[in-house]
Formats: structure tokens, C-alpha cells, sequence
């Protein structure tokens, strides 16, 4: 049994595809912190039956959609059932995140917190993704304001959903948290970190970083590069458009950084693809569908051109991405 008092109206939404047995330990650890775990399967199909049947049997719910739809669908499938049954917030986590038990009163305090100093809160997220801060600034009252926040270990009240809407399902990935910040921004409600918490999570593989990238920067920055799986590029770049058009007249100095930095993380990444020919066209694939307002999943074929994609610079370890020992 999974729910507890401790919990009560905390219900936890997990998007899962293709999910490995441990994903139960995680559940698990959950346990008497929140009144409900929802396991929403992105269209694994019979691949993962046993390990969905292992997390129902715990006491876990779990929600099948029939093909693969993406992230945002997954979490907001899990959102309309929390709804259901009465959640005053939900908890949003990706399959392989291990948010540390004690961590869900922290995020509820800092929303309280937040709501007692006179702010309007959207959402709490831990001060540190990984080894990566999402605190955007402090205010003199110590609240601690996002920005650029993950949606993995999101604690969002139902009210914001009520305000602001669910996650833009559209976008099937990348930029489904950054476009419901954006909103929430609008909006006038503010993201709040709580403080101390992390969340430990992958950030993603990391590659070395070419000697000549190191000399057009002076030697500044880290030794390496986080790559995304090629087909994520499409996305990425698609959405990226989207999510401009959306925001430029709203936010206009948020966008213009973001576009900025991605712009040149894109050039990089196409510099250091093989073949550069794959990814250019698969970037022209993204720009094209977001002109003609495409969306959803990618065409099959362009999943296909993305699968012959390769990184011409060797894998690095990155060391600071292990879990906490809550112990």
C-alpha cells in the first residue's frame, strides 16, 4: 500500500517507456509520503508487462496509453487521473529519477512558504537538478525564484493546472517543461525552489571536448560536452521555433537567451556529428514541420536518418551525477 496521511493529496505521476525493473525500488522509497503513485507507460507495448504488472502489484496505478504519444501526454493522462480522485497536487517525475522521500514535504513547505510571503507560486522544484542549480534568483525574503526548471521533480498544485492548463502534449518532448514555465510566467505565477533539496538524475551523455572547441573559447568551460541522442535534435529544434513564436512578444529577453545558447549548441553538435549531412537534414526536417506547424511524433523517416547519426569525439564519464546517500 502505497498511500499515507503524511501524503494526503500528493499524488505522484511517473511517465515510463520501456521501464527497467528498478524503477520499483523508487516507488518503493515513496512510500508513506504520498497518497498515490501513477505509472503512465507511453506505449511500451508487451515488452514491459512484467515490470508493470511487479508495479501494480505494489500498489502502484498504472495507466497504459496504446502507442507512444510522448512525455507531455504521458504526464498529463497521470494529471487528469490524480485529478479524479482529488489530488491537491501532483509530483512529476521521469522513470529514472529517485527523488529522496523526505524531499516531498521540503517541496510542499517551499510552496507554502512561497504562498505565505505573499508570492504566487506555480510549482517547487529542488534547488539542485543534479549538479545543476534551477535557482534564477533570491528574494529578500529568502524565497528562492526558478527559471530554466525541470519537470522532473516538479510538485505542481492543481490550481495551476486549473490557471494555466496542462502540459502542451504537442511538443511530445523537449521543451514541455520550458513551455509551461513560459505560461506560468505569463500568467504571473512564479517557480520556487526548495532549498537544499537535489534531485539525483543524468544529465545527459557527456562527451570530450574537441581541442578546437577549447581554443575558440579560451579554454573556458567545462572539459566536456553534453550531446543529446541525435533524434532529440529534431525536437529540439522544432519545438524551439514553436516555443518562439508562442513567447517572443511576452518574453522577449528570455527567449532571445535561450535561442542564443541553443543556436550555438546546434552548430556544435552539427560540427561534430557524422555524418554533418544527416543532422543538417534533420534540422531542415524540424524547421520545415514547425513553419507548417507539424507536430506531435516525428515522421518515420526522420527517425530513421536520426539512427545512423554518430558522435565524432569520445564518451567521457561525469562524476557528479550520483545519487545522495540519504542515509
Amino acid at each position: 500500500m502505497i498511500g499515507s496521511p503524511s501524503g494526503a493529496g500528493i499524488h505522484v505521476v511517473i511517465s515510463a517507456f520501456r521501464p527497467e525493473p528498478d524503477l520499483l525500488a523508487g516507488i518503493r522509497e515513496l512510500e508513506g509520503h504520498v497518497a498515490s503513485v501513477i505509472v503512465v507507460d507511453d506505449g511500451s507495448g508487451v515488452s514491459a508487462d512484467d515490470v508493470l504488472d511487479t508495479i501494480a502489484a505494489a500498489g502502484a496505478t498504472v495507466l497504459r496509453l496504446s502507442e507512444n504519444s510522448g512525455i507531455g501526454a504521458a504526464l498529463n493522462a497521470g494529471i487528469e487521473h490524480a485529478r479524479s480522485q482529488g489530488a491537491g497536487h501532483v509530483l512529476t517525475l521521469d522513470q529514472d529519477s529517485r527523488l529522496p522521500a523526505a524531499s516531498v514535504a521540503e517541496l510542499l513547505a517551499a510552496l507554502e512558504q512561497a504562498t505565505a510571503r505573499g508570492h504566487a507560486p506555480a510549482f517547487a522544484v529542488p534547488e539542485m537538478f543534479a549538479s545543476v542549480s534551477q535557482v534564477a534568483s533570491r528574494h529578500d525574503d529568502g524565497t528562492l525564484f526558478t527559471r530554466h526548471s525541470i519537470q522532473s521533480g516538479m510538485l505542481v498544485p492543481m490550481s495551476t493546472f486549473e490557471t494555466v492548463g496542462t502540459l502542451r502534449a504537442d511538443l511530445f518532448i523537449d521543451l514541455v517543461d520550458t513551455e509551461f514555465e513560459l505560461r506560468c510566467t505569463v500568467a504571473g505565477l512564479v517557480g520556487v525552489a526548495a532549498p537544499g533539496v537535489r534531485l539525483p538524475h543524468s544529465l545527459g551523455a557527456a562527451y570530450e571536448r574537441p581541442a578546437w572547441l577549447r581554443l575558440v573559447t579560451f579554454g573556458l568551460g567545462p572539459k566536456d560536452v553534453t550531446l543529446s541522442t541525435p533524434f532529440r535534435y529534431y525536437y529540439r529544434v522544432r519545438n524551439r521555433i514553436v516555443v518562439n513564436r508562442e513567447f517572443r512578444r511576452t518574453q522577449r529577453a528570455w527567449i532571445a537567451r535561450d535561442t542564443l545558447v541553443e543556436v550555438l549548441h546546434f552548430i556544435v553538435a552539427a560540427t561534430l556529428a557524422r555524418p554533418r549531412r544527416s543532422l543538417w537534414r534533420l534540422y531542415r526536417a524540424a524547421v520545415a514541420d514547425a513553419r507548417a506547424k507539424r507536430m506531435g511524433r516525428a515522421a518515420d523517416a526522420v527517425l530513421e536518418g536520426a539512427s545512423n547519426i554518430r558522435w565524432a569525439t569520445p564518451r567521457v564519464r561525469r562524476l557528479d551525477d550520483a545519487p545522495v546517500d540519504e542515509g
